[in-house]
């Protein structure tokens, strides 16, 4: 029924009983996953796009963000290897809800596994909300899995 299966990952705790979803739904289909992070550029104040410190410190910023999702893609690769699942690791830049439909569209992704929560405090609230965006704008079947 399904070929190829994304879970787009933050790395939080909600994120990881998404992951547990979609490994087994991959599984259960013999299906490919994807597992896509997306690192969102946010404008912070004493950060500037320009040459100098700030640039520098800015740089920073992306490459600790990317740094957050190799280790969280590589975690979805880990779970999915312990299950013979094949996983296809990915990292995108821009608004997640966005790269999150754009990748499913580029990769005929059959169906998407989300967490209903992300990270704690506002971070919690923007992840909420990229999932529903997802869900209303998805071509694809839309799995959202609460944190237990």
């Amino acid at each position: 029924m399904y070929n190829r299966i994304l879970v787009p990952t933050d790395g939080s705790q909600p994120a990881t009983a998404a992951i547990e979803e979609g490994v087994t739904l991959a599984a259960q289909n013999d299906a490919e996953l994807h597992a896509l992070y997306v690192v969102e550029p946010i404008p912070l104040g004493g950060f500037s796009a320009g040459p100098g410190p700030a640039s520098a410190e800015w740089d920073g910023v992306v490459d600790k963000q990317r740094a957050e999702g190799e280790a969280a893609t590589a975690a979805v690769a880990q779970r999915g290897q312990e299950q013979d699942v094949d996983v296809v690791e990915a990292i995108e830049h821009g608004k997640p809800n966005q790269e999150i439909l754009e990748y499913a569209a580029d990769h005929d992704i059959d169906a998407i596994v989300m967490g209903t929560h992300g990270r704690s405090g506002a971070d919690r609230l923007v992840v909420g909300s990229v999932t529903e965006k997802v869900v209303r704008k998805s071509d694809v079947p839309v799995l959202t899995v609460r944190m237990s």
